[in-house]
């Protein structure tokens, strides 16, 4: 029975650790390009080839020096979940300050419409006033424009690049007004911008509270951590462990625990309103060609 348990805790510890590595390495199978599409940010993939390594060779060293089978999983979670963790329970206010930048934007560029320029020619003139915090956001916009690319799809292209509902209602406006040339541009942004500052302040407010359940629960994870860390380094403590039972029990308490912590952290993280005006990628018309209508184009 002992035996059994081994070989059947040692296969699914060597099964995780596969995996881990094939999540790391990614798939070398070509996939469907988006017409339209948003680059992840560099370095993501080698920061997880460098996890991938920690967790397997941590994980291992693990086992040879303390002689739990169970190191090759609780390694793995730290390389990969306290990063996560860490971001998860961070402030986050990057994306409120950026919307507070779209406000003044959205109200300068309304001031510059009752002038009697065009939505395109307002829109290049913007950058000279544009935020701080969403400058690079409106010189893309503008270097599209003067590429001769459409305004409807540089403002789709930067609707991207903020990846907000609240952002997508201010280009909504302004698309709808290249597409329909009538008055009343001017007072819309205006009252677009009124709206984007109030729930610029509603979000302020929420996120103050949800940064005392953040530390709340970086703090009680730090705990756990400290005290997990000194019946690691206490055979006394650690001896109930060391049997195949033990290791068995062991591990249902880290994912357990860990199964807890995430559920804690996805809490007090906000959840965005999904956007209405990302295509759907289901579809050729949201910018996905599959390979067989690729064929059929060929």
């Amino acid at each position: 029975m002992s035996l059994l348990l081994w070989v059947g805790c040692g296969a699914v510890l060597l099964g995780g650790v596969v995996a881990l590595i094939a999540y790391g390495r990614g798939s070398d199978a070509p996939e469907a390009a988006p017409r339209r599409a948003v680059g992840l940010p560099r370095g993501v993939a080698e920061q997880r080839r460098l996890q991938t390594v920690l967790a397997v060779v941590g994980g291992a060293l693990g086992w040879l020096l303390s002689g739990f089978v169970v190191s090759l999983l609780i390694v793995p979670l730290l390389v990969f979940g306290l990063p996560w963790f860490l971001r998860a329970t961070m402030a986050q206010k990057q994306g409120i300050d950026r919307l507070e930048a779209l406000s003044e934007w959205t109200q300068r560029l309304s001031d510059v419409l009752l002038l009697g320029l065009g939505v395109e020619q307002a829109l290049v003139s913007s950058l000279r006033t544009a935020p701080a915090a969403i400058e690079a956001d409106i010189a893309d916009l503008v270097g599209r424009i003067q590429a001769r690319q459409s305004a409807e799809e540089a403002l789709r292209m930067m609707g991207d690049r903020f990846g907000d509902a609240t952002a997508d209602k201010v280009l909504a406006t302004l698309l709808l007004r290249i597409s329909d040339r009538g008055p009343g541009l001017a007072r819309a942004l205006t009252d677009m911008a009124d709206s984007v500052r109030e729930e610029v302040r509603q979000r302020r407010v929420i996120e103050a509270d949800r940064a005392k359940h953040r530390a709340t629960v970086r703090w009680l994870v730090m705990i756990m951590l400290a005290v997990s860390t000194v019946i690691a380094v206490n055979p006394s403590y650690a001896a109930p462990y060391a049997t195949p039972t033990g290791q068995v029990v062991l591990a249902v308490v880290v994912l357990s625990l860990v199964a807890i912590v995430g559920w804690m952290a996805s809490m007090a993280t906000h959840r965005p309103v999904p956007r209405f005006l990302e295509p759907d990628r289901r579809t050729r018309a949201g910018g996905v060609v599959t390979t067989t209508a690729q064929e059929e184009d060929a």
